[in-house]
């Protein structure tokens, strides 16, 4: 009888400490919040790693290392005056499902963490941000088959403004609309269409000139314009339905201060300025493609060449990496469907590779000047 007695007590000592273990080191935590106007609701499986407070609809949460590797905060409910504002040591999922959050000033959802950031569109969902949309430090996949809508209408307000990598996949509908001024614009003297000074297009050498600008043609000096999705990082596009547009002086579709790689899915963009816009170099492997600039290019490929009128350097910038690219091709394009347009005459073109060749191997590929 007392073996059996000690045999019991061994067994519930392991099944206290398993317990004890299992919660302290929870490989998914789940957090509900629900906005009902200004009142901020918070459910769920929280820790002491996990803080937040609340001034009225602005919640600003903070996950430290001892949280789950996989914090899951689900998202819903409506604000017309808020914000969400996420810091986080570990990976995190974000799942919208059902939210309109709007704040008049400021980004919607604001992702300081730099670690990846998962934001999923929960399944027949509709979800809408504004007045900025998403600010990210880190990587930021979007996936789930949902809708985002975001509608920027601040001065410099941008629809996603990523420090990191941004991926898209599965089968999203992501429309963003931008209308805000840029917070800065000035005229540039006509002598920075001589071709001095760096990032020459790659036939010119020091002292060249290019052509003269047509009459009336003007370049600018832009800073804090109205993109729709600006990334520091590279941006992949595997699937989705996406939609951009963007309606004042400066203001991009779509911006990579690295690379553009487009997989599947179908991305419309009408544009200001260039509708698609990457820094190194831009792949098609798969999707359908429709990129319209009512002023500058239709697709605009640098290859890693600051342009001659370019006023700073991207802080991703890979100067080595440029070098490499001297030469190469910056845009490929091995399947899919491609448009490329621009409405605005010479001297802006549909597709823009400044003068580098193009690798077009397989697909359909439409420039229309």
């Amino acid at each position: 009888m007392k073996k059996a007695i000690a045999a019991l007590a061994i067994i519930a000592a392991l099944i206290a400490a398993i317990l004890m273990f299992s919660s302290r080191f929870k490989v998914t935590e789940h957090i509900y919040v629900e906005w009902n106007g200004e009142r901020v609701g918070i459910r769920g499986e929280g820790s002491a790693g996990l803080k937040w407070t609340i001034d009225r609809g602005f919640l600003s949460m903070t996950a430290n290392e001892t949280v789950g590797k996989s914090l899951k905060i689900h998202l819903s409910g409506e604000c017309a005056n808020g914000q969400f504002e996420l810091t986080a040591a570990k990976r995190t999922f974000v799942l919208l499902e059902g939210l309109k959050l709007l704040n008049p000033t400021d980004a919607a959802l604001v992702l300081k963490g730099t670690k990846p950031t998962y934001l999923n569109l929960a399944d027949n969902t509709e979800n809408t941000l504004g007045d900025a949309g998403i600010e990210a430090a880190g990587d930021l996949t979007i996936g789930g088959d949902g809708s985002l809508t975001i509608v920027a209408q601040g001065t410099g307000h941008k629809g996603i403004n990523i420090d990191g990598n941004l991926k898209i996949k599965d089968d999203p509908t992501i429309t963003i609309t931008t209308s805000g001024q840029p917070e800065h614009m000035q005229v540039l003297p006509q002598s920075v269409w001589l071709g001095k000074g760096p990032g020459l297009p790659r036939n010119l050498a020091e002292g060249d000139t290019l052509p003269p600008p047509p009459p009336g043609y003007q370049r600018y000096d832009f800073s804090g314009t109205a993109k729709a999705i600006k990334a520091q990082g590279t941006i992949l596009i595997e699937g989705g339905t996406i939609t951009l547009s963007t309606c004042t002086p400066g203001a991009e579709g779509l911006e990579s201060k690295r690379d553009i790689i487009i997989n599947g899915g179908i991305l419309n963009v009408e544009a200001y300025d260039d509708a698609i816009n990457a820094l190194m170099t831009m792949t098609v492997n798969g999707g359908i493609v429709n990129a319209v600039s009512s002023h500058n290019d239709g697709i605009d490929i640098n290859g890693g060449q600051l342009k001659p009128w370019a006023t700073s350097i991207p802080k991703n910038f890979d100067s080595q990496r440029a070098k490499e690219l001297e030469g190469q091709p910056t845009y490929y394009q091995t399947g899919g469907s491609v448009t490329a347009r621009t409405t605005a005459g010479f001297p802006e073109e549909g597709l823009d590779t400044d003068n580098a060749p193009i690798s077009h191997t397989g697909g359909e590929l439409r420039i229309n000047n």
